[in-house]
């Protein structure tokens, strides 16, 4: 593993991560509202993973790639995994083992990647772009890519009522300083790639955490009711959507 310098924010992001953070109360609170977008989620993903097959793709994070790529049978020419966090990396390298990827694992700040320009053909990362200052963060992963290189990202986005309410409450379920996806923060990723959006859970957060009192199997007559609605008005009024509380992005280097 290589190391670097980092920013303060990373260096924060660091110590955080490395001491551990409180995600169990967390996880079971929205374990019914993401019930069937996971099921979406992982299909779009398989999809749009395909064209990472046999080029060179760098995770921002260490350990997304064994259901991003392993899990869907996707060998790249070359995979790197970058992360803040030694405790974090090294979660990945545990897992590489029994893995057919051979990932390199570095300790890297995001927001100075030490590659060269046009590096990568694919960079992805599962909830990782609201730790990290946007604009610089954004900068970096378009330098790095090749023209019309792909990106893949999940994000949570910051309007949700009922979101911003169980982050308030589940304060020890992350860092500091991560600031969900605001309004500003897509406009300057649609600034640096031709993009598509998946929301996920609008009408699934509250009923979700209702699921969850009333229900042990996320799977019931009341989630599938709030899935169905919530892809409703995805087509059908698309002023809802910033209030979704996840985005999955898809993208093409402009």
């Amino acid at each position: 593993m290589e190391s670097q310098k980092f920013s303060e924010l990373g260096e924060r992001e660091r110590e955080q991560y490395n001491k551990g953070l409180e995600r169990g109360g967390y996880e079971k609170i929205f374990n019914h509202c993401r019930y069937f977008y996971i099921r979406r989620r992982y299909s779009l993903i398989k999809e749009m993973m395909q064209c990472a097959q046999g080029k060179k793709v760098l995770e921002i994070g260490s350990t997304a790639w064994r259901g991003w790529l392993d899990n869907n049978s996707i060998l790249p020419s070359s995979l790197t995994c970058i992360n803040i966090s030694e405790a974090e990396l090294q979660a990945g390298v545990g897992s590489a083992a029994s893995s057919d990827n051979s990932p390199d694992f570095i300790l890297m700040d995001a927001h100075d990647l030490q590659f060269e320009d046009g590096t990568f053909d694919f960079v992805y990362g599962d909830a990782i772009l609201h730790h990290l200052n946007m604009v610089p963060a954004l900068d970096e992963i378009f330098r790095v890519l090749k023209p019309n290189g792909k990106i893949l990202f999940v994000e949570p986005l910051d309007v949700n009522p009922a979101g911003k309410l169980v982050r308030y409450l589940t304060k020890k379920a992350r860092t500091s300083d991560e600031q969900p996806l605001r309004l500003c923060d897509i406009t300057e990723i649609k600034k640096r790639f031709e993009t598509q959006f998946f929301y996920e859970e609008l009408l699934s957060v509250p009923c979700g955490v209702l699921s969850g009192m009333l229900f042990k199997n996320p799977s019931n007559s009341l989630m599938r009711f709030a899935f169905r609605v919530d892809q409703f008005l995805d087509r059908n009024f698309s002023w809802l959507r910033n209030w979704f509380r996840h985005a999955l992005i898809s993208g093409t280097r402009r």
